[in-house]
């Protein structure tokens, strides 16, 4: 784009003027220049605006398994229910035991499985992790958190031939399932991400290639959150 543009008068005189356009794109360089001498001559530089809101919770899990076999399914929280206290939990921005967890919009989980001995390892299908949302439990006195049941009843009716669990334990709280092998992402893009303070553990099922030592077997979490979407209520 250039700065300067010719203009014919009403006389047909010719001039040469600031092109408008070009003059603002030429005043948002100087600013954005100018704003980034500022930061770097800062005693403490900091980054040139918001460059993003999206942050990551890191965690690794073992889940404790034992004995050599070609894979396992382990399952967790299968007997509590909402508003009963959930373990195996991974709470959001917890500074103590008595503390309650801040709420964020999770907008994808990532999950890789390695073993801590350092041997290789070769994941098959079907191999993945569940997790339940948790929200706080305002009245109790530790930072666990609850489950989240499901936001309306449902109705399930097989016909006779099949059967549908909609209610208890398991089936009306909502959970996510992330896979182990594929990079895909679990919750749509455009969507703001599934709200919760917290995450626990309700099904890890991995399948190997060939036997493993599964008491070496270690899962390496990535959270993706909104961080503009932090606050203390759901």
């Amino acid at each position: 784009m250039r700065r300067y543009k010719l203009e014919r008068s009403a006389n047909g005189m010719i001039t040469q003027c600031d092109n408008a356009d070009g003059g603002n794109i030429y005043a948002q360089r100087e600013q954005i220049n100018k704003k980034a001498m500022e930061n770097l001559n800062r005693a403490t530089p900091g980054k040139l605006g918001n460059l993003s809101n999206l942050q990551i919770f890191n965690f690794v899990c073992n889940p404790n398994a034992s004995g050599t076999a070609a894979g396992f399914r382990l399952t967790f929280n299968s007997t509590s229910g909402f508003p009963a206290n959930a373990t195996q939990t991974v709470m959001f921005g917890v500074a103590g035991i008595n503390n309650k967890a801040l709420y964020y919009n999770v907008v994808d989980i990532k999950a890789s499985v390695y073993m801590d001995n350092g041997d290789s390892l070769e994941l098959i299908s079907d191999s993945y992790v569940e997790f339940y949302l948790l929200q706080n439990i305002e009245t109790s006195t530790t930072s666990l958190g609850t489950k989240i049941p499901q936001p309306a009843p449902l109705s399930g009716n097989g016909g006779g031939v099949v059967d549908f669990i909609t209610t208890g334990d398991i089936e009306g709280h909502q959970y996510i399932k992330t896979d182990c092998i594929s990079d895909s992402v679990n919750i749509p893009s455009f969507e703001k991400g599934l709200r919760c303070s917290g995450l626990a553990l309700k099904t890890i099922e991995l399948n190997f290639n060939d036997n493993e030592d599964t008491s070496q077997i270690r899962i390496n979490f990535q959270v993706f959150v909104d961080n503009t979407s932090v606050s203390s209520t759901f």
